[in-house]
This record gives C-alpha cells, sequence and structure tokens, in this order.
C-alpha cells in the first residue's frame, strides 16, 4: 500500500484555534488525528450530538437555566432515546 502526501494551508490568523490543536499532538500523531476528525466528519451534514452537547455546556457555563412554567412534566418532541443519551452525558 502506497502513501500517499496531501498539503493544505493555514492562516496564522483565522486558523489559530487548528494550529494549536496540531502543536498540541506529538509530530507521530498528527497524521493520525487528522484522518480522525476528518473520517469523522464524512458524510455528516448538519449538527451532531457533540455539537448539541457542545452547545448546551456553553449555555450551561453561561449560568442558563431552563425551567419549566408549571410543576407538569414538560414535554418534548425529543424521543426518548436521544434524552437517555444525553443524560449519560450528565445532561
Amino acid at each position: 500500500m502506497a502513501k500517499v502526501t496531501i498539503s493544505f494551508t493555514l492562516d496564522d490568523n483565522k486558523d489559530k484555534r487548528l494550529l494549536r490543536w496540531l502543536e498540541s499532538l506529538p509530530k507521530r500523531g498528527r497524521s493520525e488525528a487528522i484522518r480522525e476528525v476528518l473520517t469523522a466528519h464524512l458524510g455528516q451534514n448538519g449538527i451532531t450530538l457533540k455539537d448539541i452537547y457542545d452547545a448546551i455546556m456553553d449555555l450551561k457555563r453561561s449560568g442558563l437555566a431552563v425551567a419549566p412554567q408549571d410543576d407538569t412534566k414538560p414535554q418534548s418532541d425529543v424521543p426518548a432515546d436521544v434524552l437517555d443519551n444525553l443524560s449519560k452525558l450528565g445532561l
């Protein structure tokens, strides 16, 4: 199996976050990490569960609290299995 090298460029201002991430990786682990990220992204059109989790955690850190207006159980359009998975993430 032949190795294929593909290069790309990053802007040191626009891509600071990516550069910091790449620089934090061991030099011998960068290709594997990039492959994992690209593979995880393939086929995903839209919002992922991780995106939702990250957004919820951002809101939680900002101090936002959501509570029902009355004592009854809030209604949800979210399927029960999705809610179960979110609860396993500590939400």
